[in-house]
């Protein structure tokens, strides 16, 4: 066990049965922080996984006393998702809805060892909530995750939230049903293409939209995708993107019919080549990997929709129509060009 002087404060590193750990502690003294891990019983975790008899039982015996409160182990479990390569948009969903609990049920200076089943039931069945079961399904989720690190850096013994799940007896028909995502028709889409220029005061604005809207629709890219994009990813006949969940990489023909033809060369024409290494601006970019501003596209999007008279679609929907276009296609192959892990994903794409 090594206590550790941060420019912040302190931190002790120790032996688990897992490997070393490094935990971060509350005081800003030397005095403090040994008393810190005097009290949070760290030399005893220690001396267990060096003896390997660290099991549940002793755990939850030797955690009795210590306080790692919420908002501590939420920041340690996001220090390790981002060095585990875990997206930005993914990391701040995820610690919104623990903020939203622990708002609701618990409080983020509460020790993280006082959160039980009971409350994280009462928060995801909630019956005054209006929001339905994919939703309630998702802060189950987050927050099964974070308990989840929690246990395995064993700041409780068990994980709650293990046994509780979302209770459909208690949900509206309105709320079971799983909002319908309907494919852009290629209308539709030609609709947005001849006019978006003219919908916004600024014409780069609309030129945009013409674009992304071109690279979704033939493409079956994300938004985050396109807004990355880079120069060097497209060839004179296909287009390779590493996709925004980073482990998967697509490469698609530019000139087939169902990718569009010609029309991706005619919509990346609208675009000046500045020499630099990304095809849209910085600007676009920033807000895009920020996941506080990500929202900007999707009320711009919005907006965009209601000044074409087109209802229910979100810019996903492109997605939903790529892949109805390939439904003659293997699944498999399918699930390749839209960076999907499994074909059942895919399959719910196909309309």
């Amino acid at each position: 066990m090594k206590l550790l002087k941060t420019k912040t404060g302190y931190s002790v590193r120790y032996k688990t049965e897992f490997g070393m750990r490094t935990t971060r502690l509350s005081s800003t003294s030397e005095k403090d922080a040994r008393k810190e891990v005097k009290d949070a019983k760290i030399a005893e975790l220690e001396a267990a996984a060096n003896a390997g008899a660290l099991t549940m039982d002793v755990i939850a015996k030797m955690m009795a006393g210590r306080v790692m409160t919420c908002q501590d182990a939420l920041d340690e479990w996001n220090e390790w998702r981002e060095s585990e390569g875990k997206s930005a948009n993914t990391i701040n969903g995820q610690t919104d809805f623990i903020h939203l609990f622990c708002k609701a049920q618990h409080g983020m200076d509460k020790p993280v060892n006082t959160i039980t089943h009971k409350l994280i039931s009462k928060w995801v069945n909630n019956p005054k909530s209006k929001v339905g079961v994919s939703t309630r399904n998702a802060w189950l989720s987050a927050v099964s995750a974070f308990l989840s690190f929690c246990s395995t850096r064993q700041y409780i013994p068990k994980n709650p939230a293990s046994i509780v799940s979302v209770n459909m007896s208690k949900l509206s028909h309105e709320q079971k049903e799983k909002k319908r995502v309907v494919p852009f028709t290629e209308e539709e889409y030609k609709k947005l293409y001849n006019n978006a220029t003219d919908c916004f005061k600024n014409d780069a604005v609309g030129e945009f939209w013409v674009v992304a809207s071109t690279l979704s629709y033939w493409l079956g890219l994300r938004l985050g995708d396109i807004i990355n994009l880079e120069w060097d990813s497209l060839g004179k006949t296909h287009i390779t993107v590493w996709t925004e969940k980073k482990d998967a990489r697509v490469k698609l023909p530019i000139n087939h019919k169902l990718t569009g033809g010609k029309a991706i060369s005619k919509a990346l024409a609208m675009i000046s080549y500045d020499g630099g290494k990304y095809v849209f601006s910085k600007e676009y970019r920033d807000k895009i990997n920020d996941p506080k501003k990500r929202h900007y596209f999707s009320q711009q999007f919005r907006e965009l929709m209601n000044r074409l008279d087109i209802e229910g679609k979100s810019f996903h929907c492109f997605r939903h129509a790529f892949a109805t276009r390939h439904k003659n296609m293997p699944l498999e192959d399918v699930a390749k060009m839209l960076g999907h892990k499994s074909a059942k994903t895919t399959k719910g794409y196909t309309h």
